[in-house]
């Protein structure tokens, strides 16, 4: 469990590794991952930086992330053995949530390795053990849930998808609930839709 979930407030600094959120008198240092600067506001301006308070022995780091999804990935990433939060940092930045899960679950080495930092062995890893959390996770859905007996393999698969990702079955399954899976059915298009179902839900909280 992360200490701290978000920080709003004024961007104050800006560079292409880090920003400076001040709030309540207080600026917080977060360190970010280059394809994120874009994502965040100018200098002067007001933004939600989720973000994720990394404690080891000898040093306290700030990562910052622009939306929940992102975050959700990382927090899976450095549970991993092997991966620790700069190289997670690196995997999120690199390659879309909904995307890294797809590779995942088609062990797509060649899509994993084009992330610097990861080899072929690297790869290999983060698949068996991410796959290893769904299959921990992922249970026979009981009669009376949000999704019928019967429902597409594109669903199906964005559904382990999002478990890849580190949402509870529950919410996954009332997100995909909550989209018209009538037209495009594909994994990409239900995950992207749930997906903004999930974080509309979280920030309402």
């Amino acid at each position: 469990m992360s200490i701290m979930d978000y920080i709003s407030g004024e961007i104050v600094d800006k560079e292409p590794e880090r920003i400076v959120v001040e709030t309540g008198g207080i600026g917080f240092d977060l360190l970010i991952h280059p394809g994120f600067a874009s994502r965040f506001p100018a200098i002067g301006e007001k933004t939600k930086v989720y973000c994720h308070l990394h404690v080891r022995e000898d040093v306290m780091q700030l990562y910052a992330f622009p939306g929940i999804d992102e975050k959700a990935l990382f927090l899976q990433l450095i549970t991993v053995s092997g991966i620790g939060p700069k190289v997670a940092l690196t995997i999120v930045g690199s390659i879309d949530p909904g995307a890294f899960a797809l590779a995942i679950l088609g062990s797509d080495i060649k899509t994993l390795t084009t992330i610097k930092g990861i080899g072929k062995k690297g790869a290999e890893r983060l698949i068996v053990e991410m796959k290893d959390k769904v299959k921990k996770t992922m249970t026979p859905s009981p009669v009376g849930t949000s999704l019928p007996s019967v429902i597409p393999s594109g669903v199906s698969e964005a559904l382990e998808a999002l478990l890849v990702l580190g949402y509870r079955q529950d919410e996954a399954e009332h997100a995909i609930a909550q989209i018209d899976t009538a037209g495009d059915t594909s994994v990409e298009a239900v995950i992207r839709a749930a997906l903004q179902v999930l974080a509309k839900k979280r920030e309402r909280r």
